[in-house]
């Protein structure tokens, strides 16, 4: 899973809170219970006593003093069990058995983090993303037009297209899933379908970055030239599982930008990791600010649809 390292930290320490605190609740019913029962208090008492006990006939050598204790020991240990039982306290066990709360198994991360990041990731999306708000049982075809347009072209019909080829992209991701280019003036949709794919690869459990491609790309830019050394924020946008661009084109243009921006479209096709890019710039105008070595990459890895008729925002403003 790509998630970012703060996401992860975040699961282990999601982790070490929930067992610190479950360990937290039985000290309390177990200092209560030593209130309320005076017999297991003497048990524990002797208890503590025999431990000095232990290493003393352990250091002198006295096996048979040794064995006695021992035996004793487990007779109050039995008698503490069973009080302990009655009780209904439960000594805290692991947070996870798997891997002794280790949070690895067998060199990997162990499912008990990828789950704990998958739940933090989806709850961090959720509170900056009106993911509620935009889904594919939402996106509304009412409003594409069902006739044709100056260039023969059928607004609706494009709508279904560009619709049916994000179902599948959910469908298959990770597998056999091209990046996405979904071009077209502002308020037909683009970014609903992006968040609507943002929602469905994210309950998934999959590592998603999604934001403008001003935000974006400002991070990566002030943390390179903040010279801390970190690379936090590129190494995000490059080794998630999905990276969603939104709004490509309103971004402040500079040389770094537009290295950065092909460093991403680049790494991420030759990784196998998709891409999914909204931009309201035609074709031309995507090659004349990021020149022909951009577009080339999308012609060659990129599924790239077209979405036109009217701004549903504006129809939606009057309607209102």
């Amino acid at each position: 899973m790509g998630y970012r390292k703060e996401i992860y930290d975040k699961a282990f320490k999601l982790i070490a809170d929930t067992k610190k605190k479950e360990e937290g609740k039985f000290a309390a019913s177990l200092a209560e219970l030593r209130g309320i029962d005076k017999e297991f208090y003497k048990i524990e008492l002797a208890l503590a006593n025999y431990g000095s006990q232990i290493i003393g006939a352990a250091i002198s050598g006295d096996s048979q003093k040794l064995a006695e204790i021992k035996a004793e020991c487990d007779k109050l240990n039995a008698q503490k069990a069973e009080k302990l039982r009655a009780s209904g306290l439960r000594q805290p066990t692991f947070y996870c058995e798997k891997c002794k709360d280790s949070g690895y198994l067998g060199g990997k991360l162990c499912d008990c983090v990828k789950d704990a990041a998958k739940k933090i990731a989806f709850e961090e999306l959720s509170r900056s993303l009106p993911l509620e708000s935009c889904g594919f049982e939402n996106f509304d075809l009412n409003y594409y037009s069902d006739k044709q347009d100056s260039d023969g072209a059928i607004p609706r019909k494009r709508a279904v297209a560009v619709l049916n080829l994000c179902k599948q992209f959910v469908e298959n991701f990770p597998n056999d899933c091209r990046s996405l280019l979904f071009i077209g003036d502002a308020g037909l949709g683009k970014t609903h379908l992006s968040l609507s794919i943002v929602k469905e690869i994210s309950a998934k459990g999959y590592g998603v970055v999604y934001g403008s491609a001003q935000n974006l790309f400002g991070a990566a830019e002030k943390e390179h030239f903040s010279f801390s050394g970190e690379s936090t924020a590129l190494d995000s946008l490059l080794e998630c599982d999905l990276l969603v661009i939104d709004d490509l084109g309103t971004e402040f243009y500079s040389s770094f930008a537009a290295s950065l921006f092909y460093n991403i479209v680049n790494s991420r096709l030759l990784s196998g990791r998709p891409t999914v890019i909204n931009t309201n710039l035609g074709f031309d105008e995507l090659e004349k600010r990021y020149t022909a070595r951009i577009t080339s990459r999308f012609i060659g890895g990129y599924d790239m649809r077209t979405l036109i008729g009217s701004d549903i925002r504006q129809i939606k403003a009057l309607e209102r």
